[in-house]
């Protein structure tokens, strides 16, 4: 028992999945704060991750604050209510980020399991049990939940997807009676709206909604009229043969709020145009982000690998699950086809999705200084003669005024792009490369530093596929546990844990740990970056181009209103380089021309 008068400083994390959960935060905040009075912990700050799954670690931004804040020495603990709400991933990551709590010297513990703190094979095994069924758990819940979302579609009744914009979520009763309806409002919020058009509540982002029962089922209705017409004034600009951004021009004009309450972006237009909601058929596993299970062949029993688990994957049309007319039509399916025949022929005619592999040269540094956003290269056609290919003239264009219209961005924003390539290349020939002696000089510097680095840094890739091993070793001990042979599984266990103790280590040890690199293999790679500059300025124009420009540039600002560009060099390529190793003048950071 701890002494009172020197409690352990601690934190609580709070976690739940979703905004029904049983558990709530405040009943885990609750628990926690008795756990630790009773238990001789001060509470210092409170982490959180509210609506969010415990099945990895990235996605959780409370989570990841927690673990880095760890170092600083600040607490000694972090409780929680139960292991579940720590995580539901893999043993391999739960254990990883136990590892980094404890090598910061913070403790897990648990209120409802006594053992998560406790040090010994028992522990570990039961550790290692429990959250394997912690991970079992999330698993079964993904089945069961396609399964669910695939009956549903199949009986015409909305799968619980996100409603489309322009259509409202209403629940009906196994009489048939409309019980109330849901509108999904920008800003996450929900109304719930009485059959008779009332309105009854709202329900800010992470109040819990009461879920219909069972036999109750739910069903897209049309929304407001604002909406319903908002859609069908959308398609009807699309088949006239305004552009997405013109349409976003438009919408954005007449102040009327995107579904997500901000200005109108041509992305969105784009989705509601392909969806075919819209012409009254229900069209389900178009794409699957799902972390564990994928929809084949209408059913839910084909497990998705670790690497592409959660990861957006478009789906074959096959594996399409299709209810036509099963939702009310806001357009008919004649001006439908036409807006994707529209669509498609403006896409060919700029060059469609393949214009996204052409090698812009300063994609990534380029950035609008009217509004902040990036510049896109894109290729608009010039002229065409019958028989010829077509012509094309590469411009920069800003993306906020693509994506929003010029209600984000007001100047003119097409800068033809041999014109701007030319006057980057020429100051980076200026800066870099026009004072030979200079250059020299600076990587003489930067070889010495780089020669008084650490080496010996193990391979991490051959110690993670150690570490894999032993993870599959456990994983399938773990499996054959029982009373009866659990002592003999006792030392072998122990061993394992060990190994990976010691493995983690040496990964950690490594990432932090710099190869020392011999002065000729230094003086290669710097005289290759040069040669790569070089190859750059005779016109080399591919992936190992745009590479070598973002070595030496760390942005350039490109201002239409003004017209005026800064070029700034990266700060490790010039700290290469300083007054000393320059004539008077020639030694800046920034040039500000006009363009």
């Amino acid at each position: 028992m701890h002494v009172k008068n020197d409690p352990i400083p601690a934190v609580a994390y709070l976690r739940r999945s979703t905004d029904r959960q049983e558990q709530s935060l405040g009943d885990q905040r609750s628990e926690i704060a008795r756990f630790a009075a009773e238990n001789g912990y001060r509470l210092v700050r409170e982490y959180m991750d509210d609506a969010i799954s415990g099945t990895t670690a990235d996605e959780r931004p409370g989570f990841q604050r927690m673990i880095t804040d760890a170092k600083t020495g600040t607490f000694k603990a972090v409780v929680v209510w139960n292991s579940d709400r720590f995580s539901r991933g893999d043993v391999t990551e739960t254990e990883h980020y136990r590892y980094l709590l404890r090598r910061a010297g913070v403790g897990l513990v648990s209120v409802t399991e006594g053992y998560l703190n406790r040090e010994g094979i028992d522990a570990d095994v039961l550790r290692t049990v429990k959250q394997f069924q912690n991970r079992q758990f999330s698993i079964s819940l993904s089945q069961n939940t396609l399964r669910g979302q695939i009956s549903s579609v199949k009986s015409a009744s909305d799968p619980g997807r996100p409603t489309p914009y322009g259509y409202d979520r209403e629940i009906v009763g196994p009489d048939g009676s409309v019980l109330y309806r849901v509108r999904f409002c920008p800003g996450r919020v929900r109304e719930v709206v009485t059959k008779d058009g009332t309105l009854q509540a709202r329900y800010q982002k992470g109040q819990s909604l009461e879920k219909p029962g069972k036999e109750c089922r739910a069903r897209l209705v049309l929304s407001d009229p604002v909406r319903v017409q908002a859609v069908k004034d959308i398609f009807a600009m699309c088949v006239e043969g305004r552009g997405f951004r013109g349409i976003t021009d438009e919408l954005n004009r007449r102040g009327l709020p995107s579904p997500r309450g901000e200005l109108w972006a041509f992305t969105t237009i784009k989705a509601i145009l392909e969806n075919p909601t819209y012409r009254g058929d229900i069209v389900w596993n178009r794409r699957t982000e799902a972390k564990f299970y994928t929809v084949q062949n209408g059913r839910a029993d084909q497990m998705r690998s670790s690497l592409e688990s959660a990861r957006i994957e478009k789906m074959p049309q096959e594996q399409w699950l299709v209810v036509p007319d099963a939702v009310p039509a806001i357009v008919d399916r004649e001006t439908w086809h036409q807006a994707q025949k529209m669509a498609k022929k403006r896409s060919e005619a700029r060059g469609g999705r393949g214009h996204q592999t052409n090698r812009w040269l300063l994609s990534g540094v380029l950035r609008c200084g009217d509004c902040g956003h990036i510049y896109w290269g894109e290729n608009k056609p010039k002229g065409h003669v019958e028989g010829r290919k077509p012509v094309f003239t590469k411009y920069y264009t800003c993306s906020g005024r693509r994506s929003h219209g010029t209600t984000v961005c007001a100047a003119s924003s097409h800068i033809p792009a041999p014109a701007l390539e030319t006057w980057v290349l020429g100051k980076l020939n200026h800066l870099v490369l026009a004072d030979l002696p200079g250059v020299e000089a600076g990587v003489d510097r930067f070889i010495e530093a780089a020669l008084g680095q650490t080496s010996g840094a193990p391979d991490i890739d051959a110690l993670a596929r150690q570490l894999r091993e032993v993870d599959a070793t456990v994983k399938a001990l773990i499996m054959h546990i029982d009373p009866a042979n659990l002592s003999l599984l006792n030392d072998r266990l122990t061993q394992l844990r060990l190994r990976r103790e010691n493995i983690e280590r040496e990964i950690a040890d490594a990432k932090t740990a710099v190869q020392q690199v011999d002065e000729r293999g230094l003086r290669k790679w710097a005289t290759e970056q040069l040669t790569g500059l070089r190859e750059v300025l005779d016109g080399r124009r591919d992936e190992k181009a745009r590479k070598v420009i973002a070595a030496y540039v760390e942005r350039i600002v490109v201002t239409p209103s003004a017209k005026t560009g800064v070029l700034e060099l990266n700060p490790g390529a010039y700290g290469l380089y300083n007054a000393n190793d320059r004539p008077v003048g020639r030694s800046c950071a920034k040039e500000v021309v006009c363009t």
